[in-house]
């Protein structure tokens, strides 16, 4: 059985207090996806100031998707509702995301075929995203507001590495 997601949540709460952030923080939303919604990778991502770009802060295949690589924000459909109206993308097949993501192959190359994005709002403005890729069909419509939920979870971590960074302001990011 499942454990309540209020436990999850309540866990990725209590790494809050480690000094080691994000990390901890990270590794504890992992935890916790793990828990409610299952994934082959998982990683965060945070939009990098003028948001052209955001870079991998996380990831749970380093060897696939390093901590510390950039990807271009491209203005598309998949960028306006992720960034623009703050809104999760629920893929359940390539099919759904390919149009959307240039690595397509190669993530399904890792057996990955289904993802949910979601995007790191605080105060109007677009921090990042969390993004979990599993098999092929593992993920629909209700695995979308309790991974959104851990998500925001993370957004304190994310908040203070970006006041820990030289130069960025708690909220920098794209601003609606």
């Amino acid at each position: 059985m499942t454990r309540p997601l209020i436990d999850s949540l309540a866990d990725v709460a209590r790494a809050w207090r480690d000094a080691d952030q994000p990390r901890a923080t990270f590794d504890a939303a992992g935890v916790a996806f793990a828990e409610q919604i299952g994934f082959g990778l998982y990683t965060v991502t945070h939009i990098l100031p003028g948001g052209r770009e955001v870079e991998r802060l996380h990831s749970t295949n380093p060897g696939a998707y390093a901590v510390g690589g950039r990807k271009p924000v491209i203005p598309n459909a998949f960028r306006e509702q992720m960034f623009g109206s703050g809104t999760p993308f629920l893929g359940r097949a390539p099919a759904d995301f390919s149009p959307y993501f240039p690595d397509h192959a190669f993530i399904v190359s890792l057996g990955l075929g289904s993802v949910i994005n979601l995007p790191l709002f605080f105060g109007g403005a677009a921090l990042g995203s969390i993004n979990l890729l599993d098999r092929e069909g593992a993920y629909d419509t209700h695995h979308v507001a309790p991974a959104l939920a851990i998500a925001q979870m993370v957004v304190p971590a994310l908040i203070a590495r970006n006041v820990a960074v030289a130069g960025q302001t708690s909220l920098e990011g794209e601003s609606q």
